[in-house]
């Protein structure tokens, strides 16, 4: 089990999870499919999975304390939880824009609660996947109590 936390002040940024594939496309809801409106989350609750694509979300303009053009790019340099199991975080609100929730396109709009790095992606509009991407510059995996567990490798990663 890990928990995930601020690389820069420790504070816990979500609540005990495993890791898991990603679910592909084909078995999770799309937007507009879903039978119930908002769309469900993408993870299941407890669950996290490394993202292969975390550059589909526009990391907008440069956060607190990364250089300009550094968002991340590629597999294993952020992961996807399910909305119900982040906390330790606050709402950057100039970027939570979209008509039913945020739409994930103006860069991180989830700061640490404890010290106000910009870790993390929220999209939960009805155009989406409910989903919170978690930028691994920011924000590092743990094994409950502390220890550090991971490098970025996903599941199968060698």
């Amino acid at each position: 089990m890990t928990v995930f936390r601020c690389v820069r002040c420790r504070t816990e940024l979500t609540t005990t999870v495993r890791e898991v594939p990603i679910p592909p496309e084909s078995v999770t809801w799309a937007p507009y499919e879903a039978p119930v409106e908002p769309c469900p989350p993408r993870m299941a609750p407890g669950t996290y999975a490394y993202d292969p694509e975390p550059h589909r979300f526009s990391w907008g303009p440069a956060p607190k304390g990364r250089p300009q053009g550094s968002a991340p790019r590629g597999p294993g340099t952020a992961v996807v939880v399910s909305p119900g199991d982040i906390r330790g975080v606050e709402p950057i609100e100039r970027r939570r824009i979209g008509c039913c929730g945020p739409m994930g396109t103006d860069g991180p709009n989830l700061a640490c609660a404890g010290c106000g790095a910009e870790v993390a992606v929220e999209a939960a509009d009805c155009c989406t996947w409910q989903e919170i991407v978690l930028d691994l510059r920011f924000a590092e995996a743990v094994d409950p109590p502390g220890r550090s567990v991971r490098s970025g490798r996903g599941v199968g990663g060698s």
